[in-house]
């Protein structure tokens, strides 16, 4: 997860607990969807307990860090879980359970079923929460479409913006929520999920105006998760977003790790310019932004508004000491080589929406067209790896021109 995972400057209110957060659509979309965000608090802990009930029934549809950390701690919790996903990844699981290491420590958990496709999955399930990634959304839905029966709300946990919006115009009458999860996960060998930090967890909202999230919310609680209702589901996920941005796309193509991305003066101006080309998009289509569990982004769009150098001074020693040599999501998309990254949801949310209201994106818009042509000719890549020096010529143009123009 290409965000940051701040200590010092935490809270997004005075009054905050020490530790809790720390920094780091078109209107045609408002009429599909639902009505416009209303003027009211976004999110809301959820502290009542469950009463005692039948345990609900989970199906996690790709099976990679997010949704096997997800599905492992709620089947820890008592859940029914059943796993889909890669061959490699579901089998590890079914021999060993999902191995999770926090800390060094490692626990392994079973699952009731690991799956390699949804016909050998045994329904009717409660819930089924999609974590795969975005461009596989629509192939998923196909995939899923015998296990969504009446009563079953389906979840979409992906990363990046858009993908709830294609959910409902495939699949009209489906209840839907939206899911982030802010934890920092890896799996570096199939069935082994990495958390990064014990900051973090999991904002839930309905993006069907029938679905009562608070359920799901207990239950992940109870599953030991740090997890928060929204009413919004937009100002979550494009808040999510201000996260997944940072120290992604840079990092993606230069093949370096976000640490050096934050060292270097004139990158660092390109990840604040980025950071507030997507706040101004945000603001224009009236979109708040809301602190998401362990992190305070209304403190970190303030620190972005601070004079470059200053911001790099607060937030260089942060991201350094977060993420390490630990390399953002873009990044292992060009290195398995599938010929598709998730920029499209991310800065290409960006651009796309900077086109609609008439914004400049000029920043998000030269990363979004690299990392296009890199999945599309893969040699590409070779041209910006480990060497800054063309990447920062083309921003540099593309900012001068902007700012001519």
């Amino acid at each position: 997860m290409a965000c940051l995972a701040a200590g010092r400057l935490v809270g997004d209110r005075a009054g905050d607990r020490p530790g809790r957060a720390c920094l780091l659509p078109a209107p045609s979309q408002y009429r599909a969807i639902g009505d416009r965000p209303r003027a009211e608090d976004h999110h809301a802990n959820v502290t009542e307990r469950a009463t005692p009930a039948e345990q609900p029934r989970f199906l996690i549809f790709g099976a990679g860090a997010v949704g096997s950390l997800i599905g492992a701690r709620l089947a820890q919790s008592g859940c029914e879980v059943t796993l889909v996903g890669r061959p490699q990844n579901v089998d590890a699981v079914a021999r060993d359970g999902v191995r999770m290491v926090v800390a060094g420590k490692v626990t392994n958990q079973a699952v009731r079923a690991a799956r390699q496709n949804v016909a050998e999955a045994a329904g009717p399930f409660d819930h089924v929460l999609l974590t795969v990634k975005g461009y596989d959304t629509l192939d998923a839905l196909e995939q899923l479409e015998p296990v969504l029966q009446p009563g079953t709300i389906l979840g979409s946990f992906q990363n990046g913006v858009g993908n709830e919006e294609a959910i409902v115009s495939a699949a009209v009458d489906q209840a839907l929520l939206a899911g982030s999860l802010t934890l920092p996960v890896s799996m570096d060998e199939p069935g082994k999920v990495q958390q990064h930090s014990r900051r973090g967890g999991i904002a839930v909202a309905p993006v069907s105006p029938e679905v009562n999230v608070a359920p799901l919310v207990r239950k992940l609680g109870d599953a030991g998760f740090a997890a928060r209702r929204y009413s919004d589901f937009r100002a979550m996920k494009w808040s999510k977003l201000l996260l997944n941005i940072l120290g992604n796309a840079q990092s993606a193509i230069l093949d370096l790790p976000p640490a050096h991305v934050f060292a270097d003066s004139e990158l660092f101006r390109y990840e604040r310019l980025a950071f507030r080309e997507a706040v101004a998009v945000m603001n224009r289509m009236r979109i708040p932004i809301v602190p998401l569990p362990g992190f305070s982004v209304p403190m970190l769009r303030r620190v972005m508004s601070l004079p470059a150098l200053l911001a790099q001074m607060i937030l260089e020693p942060q991201v350094g000491g977060a993420r390490g040599t630990k390399m953002p999501s873009l990044w292992w998309d060009l290195k398995r080589g599938k010929g598709r990254t998730e920029a499209r949801y991310l800065n290409g949310a960006v651009v796309e929406a900077g086109t609609r209201y008439d914004l400049p994106t000029p920043v998000n818009s030269v990363l979004w067209a690299i990392l296009e042509q890199m999945t599309a000719v893969p040699t590409e890549w070779d041209r910006y790896r480990r060497d800054p020096v063309r990447l920062k010529a083309l921003l540099r143009t593309a900012t001068r021109l902007n700012a001519a123009g």
